[in-house]
């Protein structure tokens, strides 16, 4: 499991979003952040638990990265027109 790719599926009710932690890792190793060619992860479960804690990172106003995360994907989903979601009618 710790291979698998990205994964968002519809399932029993429940979004879920999972990714194996190699495929994290390396991906967030020749990712291009901040202007950089790349990371090195020093400590594989110090890291996970960094990125854990960032994702659950709450603002002043409750909200998280997650949170922000459902929010671009909807604003991203009125702007392509997509069906299912369409602004409210004041």
């Amino acid at each position: 499991m710790k291979g698998q790719q990205l994964k968002v599926a519809v399932e029993n009710e429940v979004l879920s979003i999972s990714i194996g932690v190699d495929i994290l890792c390396h991906a967030c190793e020749t990712g291009r952040m901040y202007g950089l060619d790349g990371i090195k992860i020093t400590d594989k479960e110090l890291f996970l638990k960094g990125m854990v804690l960032q994702l659950c990172r709450e603002e002043e106003d409750g909200t998280t990265p997650v949170h922000e995360m459902f929010d671009n994907a909807v604003s991203q989903m009125l702007e392509d027109g997509e069906e299912g979601v369409d602004l409210k009618d004041e």
